[in-house]
């Protein structure tokens, strides 16, 4: 929902900690501090009720969660920023000071000098919000069986080994609930399991990857592929002065989908994706002579010799 410029009369600057926010008015210059706490953040945010104010802070990873909610309550615009945007922007006038009043004054400036291009804040479905939750903590112990896993390589100690390896079968433990809880709200929610209906009729597309894309990028449907491609961080941005081209790198986006995206389009799956061929006919009957030529999906790979069988498995992820 966008707003224009002129509606809004006063800007409030929100700089967010895990216990405080520091509010700047852009109209009174006035900056205080509050308790990050529901019912401190009601009372200093009461006198906006019903004006054109746009309350404007930084996304922190969830500490800005119950200011919003009281924004939200209170019927008061509100912009969830992007840090690094927000860090570019007070670059570009040189400025190198910093604390917490300073940063809720340039969030107020940021807001008034940018109020019409800002997307206000919504508060997403309580479903697609449990959702994203369980697919964020999943990650998390996903890492943290990657990290265990590494150090079990060269754990110099059977004591530190045993132990390593119990944490690992609690963390498989952890992720398989975790698994079966995200399932579950799938199957329950009809625009969920439709919306995943859809992401598992594409070859390469699985039960990891699936819960992933709904939870990180709920945009899908609604983007074209050039915007899909750009916020899943692939797309080769261009990087041309003058007479110059160089390399086009993929930069950008959102960090948990490249790796996934990376393991669903292993060589199998690009092989299917590209054969001309039906993907049914992709794999080669068990009654099939050997002396016949392979599969077009195999022929396909510029390593493989002539006589080469190099059978495509249609399960993916």
């Amino acid at each position: 929902m966008m707003a224009e410029s002129d509606e809004i009369q006063s800007i409030l600057g929100l700089d967010v900690s895990c216990d405080t926010v520091t509010l700047f008015d852009s109209c009174t210059r006035r900056c205080l501090t509050i308790a990050n706490e529901a019912d401190a953040l009601r009372a200093a945010l009461e006198p906006y009720q019903g004006s054109a104010t746009l309350a404007v802070c930084e996304a922190t990873g969830g500490h800005e969660d119950t200011v919003l909610g009281v924004l939200l309550e209170l019927a008061i615009q509100a912009h969830r920023a992007d840090p690094a945007k927000v860090k570019a922007y007070i670059k570009s006038f040189g400025k190198r000071a910093k604390n917490d009043a300073i940063d809720a004054r340039w969030l107020s400036r940021y807001g008034r000098d940018r109020a019409a291009m800002l997307l206000r804040w919504q508060p997403t479905a309580p479903t697609q919000q449990k959702l994203e939750l369980l697919v964020a903590r999943r990650l998390d112990l996903v890492a943290m069986r990657v990290q265990e896993q590494n150090r079990l390589k060269a754990p110099r100690s059977s004591l530190i080994a045993d132990n390593i390896r119990a944490h690992l079968c609690e963390l498989e433990r952890h992720i398989e609930a975790l698994n079966a809880e995200i399932d579950t709200l799938i199957s329950e929610s009809r625009d969920l399991e439709l919306r995943a209906k859809s992401l598992r009729s594409v070859p390469g597309i699985g039960p990891v990857l699936v819960p992933l894309l709904l939870a990180v990028m709920p945009e899908l449907g609604t983007l074209n592929r050039r915007q899909v491609a750009s916020l899943a961080g692939v797309a080769p941005h261009p990087k041309d002065s003058g007479k110059a081209s160089w390399h086009r790198s993929t930069t950008g986006g959102r960090r948990q989908i490249r790796p996934a995206l990376f393991i669903a389009v292993s060589p199998p799956a690009v092989a299917i994706v590209r054969s001309p061929q039906p993907i049914r006919r992709c794999s080669r009957p068990q009654n099939q002579s050997a002396s016949r030529s392979p599969p077009s999906c195999a022929r396909s790979s510029p390593s493989q010799t002539p006589g080469s069988e190099t059978p495509c498995s249609s399960k993916m992820n």
